[in-house]
C-alpha cells in the first residue's frame, strides 16, 4: 500500500474520530510507518487533507425524492452542509471521494438533479489560508494599540484571547468606553470561554444585547464578524454610530463559544463542527446548537449517536459551553433586549422556533425588526438575506441557543444569523470576504439596535 493511501485512510478515521485499534493498524500499515505514526506523531502533525473531496448541489423534485435523498445521509454518513426547506429547493452535501460514485448512482436512481458544486475542497482550503491580495487597509487606532491585531484574517484562539485582553487595557485610558473581560466557563480541554462587556462605564445600567459566534467550530467567519463588532464599538469606526449604541445599550460579546472545536478545525480537521468532549467509543464532540434546553429533543434535527455531527449530548445543557451561556444570561437577562448568535452559511436572518413550524406569538415583531436589519444590510453590497423562522426557512432542529434565549430566558428579539455565502465556498470562506461581510453585518446590527431602542417592549 502506498504511503499516500495510508495517510488518506488515517485522515478518514480522523474525520470520524474512530481510529483503528493498533492490532488492526498492523494489518494495513508497514511497521516502519506505524512506528513513525506512534512515536513521531507524524499523522497528527499535519491537518487532514481534502484533495478531490467534493460538495454536491442536489435538487429533489418531489417529497418522495427529498425523503429518499435524506435517507442517503444515514446510509453513507454524509455531511449535509445546507438542508432543503422542501422539495424543489437545493441542498449542499459534502462527499468524500470513496463515496462519490455510490452516492451519484443512488441519486440517479432517485431521480433528483445533481451537479458538482465544489469540485476540489482542498483548493478552497489552500486559498483560504493564503493572505488576501485584496486586503488593503489602514490599521485603526484599536489595531495599533491592541497589538496590531488583524481583523481581516482568520485568527487563532490564542491571538483572539490576547486581543480581548488588549482591548480591556486600551479602554482603561479612554473616558467614553469601558471594556471588561469575563470568563464565563471552562471547556472540556480547559480553554476559557470568554465574554467581553463593552459599555460607557459610567455606572448607569442600560438595556443589553448579547452576541456570540463560533458555536460551530468550522464557521470561521462568525468569530471574525463578532470581533469586527468589537472593533467598531471600541474604536468608533468612520461614523458616530458606536457612540449612539453605547449611549443606549450595554454590550456582551463572546467571539468564540467553542474554542476547543475552533482550534481543532485549525490544527487537525478543517470541517470539524462540534466541541471536543470525549464521548467514548473513540468519538468526540457534541453539537452545541443541539444542546440548549428549550424543548430539547435529539429526534428533531439532532442525534443520540455520539459519533454524529449533530449529536445532541447526553441531556440538555450537558456541555460546559452551553451551561456557561445559560448561567451568564440567566444572571444578566434583566432588560436584555436581544440575543444574536452568528453562524454560517446561507445569508439568512432566522428567529424561533427551530423545533416546530409554529411561530412565536410575537413573531411579527421579530420579523419586522429582522427585515429592517436585512434591508439596511443589502444597501451596502446588495447582499440579500432571507428572513423567517428557523424551521420554515431552514430546517427543524431542537436545542438551538436562540430558541432557549427566547423561550426560557425571556429575551424577546432572539436571532440566528447565517452569514456569507450561499454555497460557492460554503464554510471555507476566503479571507477577502471578512471585510465586506463585517461591514454589512455591522450596518445591520446598528440599524437593528437603534430601531429596538425606540420600541416599547
Amino acid at each position: 500500500m502506498r504511503e499516500s493511501m495510508i495517510y488518506a485512510t488515517y485522515d478518514q478515521f480522523l474525520k470520524r474520530d474512530r481510529l483503528l485499534p493498533k492490532h488492526e493498524l498492523l494489518v494495513i500499515m508497514p511497521s516502519c510507518i506505524l512506528v513513525l505514526l506512534i512515536f513521531c506523531g507524524c499523522a497528527a502533525a499535519e491537518p487532514a487533507r481534502f484533495d478531490g473531496h467534493k460538495v454536491l448541489q442536489i435538487v429533489p423534485h418531489t417529497t418522495t425524492e427529498l425523503e429518499n435523498v435524506l435517507a442517503l445521509h444515514d446510509l453513507y454518513n454524509l455531511d449535509v452542509w445546507r438542508h432543503p426547506r422542501k422539495h424543489n429547493y437545493s441542498m449542499d452535501v459534502y462527499v468524500e471521494p470513496e463515496k462519490l460514485q455510490p452516492v451519484l448512482t443512488a441519486l440517479k436512481d432517485i431521480g433528483a438533479d445533481v451537479k458538482i458544486w465544489i469540485d476540489d475542497l482542498q483548493k478552497l482550503i489552500d486559498a483560504e489560508r493564503q493572505p488576501s491580495r485584496r486586503r488593503t487597509h489602514v490599521p485603526s487606532q484599536t489595531q495599533r494599540n491592541a497589538s496590531l491585531f488583524d481583523h481581516f484574517r482568520f485568527n487563532r484562539f490564542a491571538d483572539i484571547k490576547k486581543y480581548l485582553n488588549d482591548v480591556v487595557t486600551l479602554t482603561q485610558s479612554m473616558s467614553t468606553v469601558n471594556a471588561s473581560l469575563v470568563k464565563i466557563g471552562d471547556t472540556y480541554l480547559s480553554n476559557e470561554i470568554l465574554l467581553l462587556k463593552i459599555s460607557r462605564g459610567d455606572g448607569r445600567a442600560r438595556p443589553s444585547i448579547f452576541i456570540d459566534g463560533g458555536i460551530h467550530a468550522r464557521e470561521w467567519i462568525a468569530p471574525a464578524t463578532v470581533l469586527y463588532f468589537i472593533r467598531e464599538l471600541v474604536n468608533g469606526g468612520v461614523d458616530d454610530y458606536a457612540s449612539q449604541l453605547l449611549d443606549k445599550f450595554d454590550w456582551y460579546l463572546a467571539p468564540v463559544l467553542n474554542p476547543d472545536g475552533y482550534e481543532y478545525s485549525h490544527t487537525n480537521y478543517r470541517l470539524w463542527r462540534k466541541n471536543r468532549v470525549d464521548n467514548g467509543r473513540n468519538c468526540h464532540g457534541t453539537d452545541l446548537n443541539r444542546n440548549f434546553g428549550h424543548n430539547w429533543n435529539p429526534a428533531i434535527g439532532g442525534s443520540t449517536n455520539v459519533c454524529s455531527d449533530v449529536y445532541s449530548g447526553k441531556s440538555a445543557f450537558s456541555e460546559a459551553e452551553s451551561r456557561a451561556v445559560e448561567s451568564f444570561i440567566l444572571n444578566n437577562n434583566k432588560d436584555m433586549i436581544a440575543y444574536l448568535t452568528y453562524h454560517s452559511y446561507g445569508e439568512m436572518w432566522l428567529y424561533p422556533w427551530g423545533y416546530t413550524s409554529a411561530l412565536p406569538v410575537d413573531w411579527q415583531d421579530l420579523d419586522s425588526a429582522a427585515k429592517t436589519a436585512t434591508s439596511a444590510l443589502s444597501e451596502l453590497y446588495g447582499t440579500q438575506y432571507l428572513v423567517g423562522s428557523s424551521t420554515n426557512v431552514l430546517y427543524s432542529a431542537a436545542g438551538g441557543s436562540d430558541d432557549w434565549a427566547k423561550g426560557d430566558a425571556g429575551v424577546k428579539y432572539s436571532y440566528t444569523i447565517e452569514l456569507r455565502d450561499t454555497g460557492a465556498h460554503g464554510f471555507v470562506l476566503p479571507e477577502d470576504q471578512i471585510r465586506p461581510n463585517g461591514e454589512e453585518s455591522w450596518r445591520a446590527l446598528r440599524v437593528l439596535a437603534l430601531s429596538l431602542s425606540t420600541t416599547r417592549h
